[in-house]
């Protein structure tokens, strides 16, 4: 098991309650996109994962470790994409991927030539002059390169140009096909999952989580749940 969420309830510093007794349960190859309103509590699940919010109750376990603990030893199994991921202006991407080569022991040079030229990043760049949307391309670069074994996207489609979007979920499919890994992936766009994962997790107006196989996403939408 890769993510063991047991009877979590987790509330915002104002004291309004996102999770109430939460289990979830992923394991290596599970393909997830978590759907929901804005503010519904999709960056606060992935953020739960990272170790980044205190719980109310209940457990986590991110590769049998809890994510809060200081002294855990596999963060360099998991990598964290997310839309508002901050990189000094001042540095090259041929300087963060390395960092990235450094901090990932499975890391690939081939995988990333390839996709500099895939996504068309330069290298020698820094990140001051990248779009948005390149600087979130050049990120996924770094992510498939690590070959980590647990993917968090927290909505980085979105900013993405439509060849660069198709591009991404093309390549997500052939990785899924050679790489053994879970992957989670928040999005606003529910067009994004069909074809690319197995499962959504769907967290309604009350904060209630419901799992389904992405065949039935459009269920979701019958029982009067909407997404922003």
């Amino acid at each position: 098991m890769i993510i063991d969420f047991q009877n979590v309830s987790y509330s915002i510093p104002n004291g309004q309650p996102i999770y109430k007794n939460l289990t979830l349960k992923v394991f290596k190859n599970d393909y997830f996109g978590i759907l929901g309103k804005n503010g519904a509590g999709k960056s606060t699940l992935i953020e739960m994962i990272m170790g980044m919010r205190k719980l109310d109750a209940g457990k986590i376990f991110v590769f049998g470790e809890d994510p809060n603990d200081s002294t855990r030893l596999q963060k360099n199994r998991i990598f964290i994409v997310t839309h508002d991921m901050l990189i000094p202006s001042h540095i090259a991407v041929k300087d963060m991927l390395k960092f990235y080569q450094y901090f990932y022991p499975k890391y690939d040079l081939e995988t990333e030539s390839y996709l500099l030229n895939l996504f068309e990043i330069d290298r020698n760049k820094k990140f001051g002059a990248l779009s948005t949307g390149q600087k979130i391309k050049a990120m996924l670069i770094a992510a498939f390169s690590a070959k980590a074994e647990l993917y968090l996207f927290d909505e980085v489609t979105a900013v993405l140009d439509p060849k660069s979007r198709r591009n991404f979920f093309k390549y997500l499919n052939k990785f899924r096909e050679e790489h053994e890994c879970a992957l989670l992936l928040a999005t606003n766009i529910a067009e994004d999952l069909h074809n690319s994962v197995q499962k959504v997790i769907f967290i309604d107006d009350h904060h209630k989580v419901k799992v389904r196989p992405i065949e039935l996403l459009d269920e979701l939408f019958d029982e009067g749940d909407q997404v922003a």
